[in-house]
């Protein structure tokens, strides 16, 4: 398995991959968002360029489930520099 995908409340559809960077190859695991009010939004956590951190990043995504997909989502758009950006009226 290659993607995950989850149908949040809050967030909307979240995509989940174990992917490699398209710039230098290292392995990461990327989390895909659109809430609404925003554009396609996402963030990677990245791993060494080994066998290491392929076998990290193997592992990061395998536990990666919908609460922490939603717990890592969240960082990005309340507590990071998203916040800055005025949300859509609820």
């Amino acid at each position: 398995m290659f993607a995950k995908l989850y149908n949040s409340e809050k967030y909307g559809q979240i995509l989940v991959k174990n992917d490699t960077d398209s710039e230098d190859g290292s392995p990461e695991v990327r989390f895909y968002a659109q809430p609404e009010g925003f554009g396609i939004c996402s963030l990677a956590l990245g791993f060494k360029d080994s066998d290491e951190g392929f076998d990290s990043a193997d592992e990061a995504f395998n536990n990666v489930d919908q609460e922490k997909a939603e717990e890592i989502i969240s960082k990005m758009f309340e507590e990071g520099p998203l916040n800055l950006v005025a949300k859509p009226s609820e």
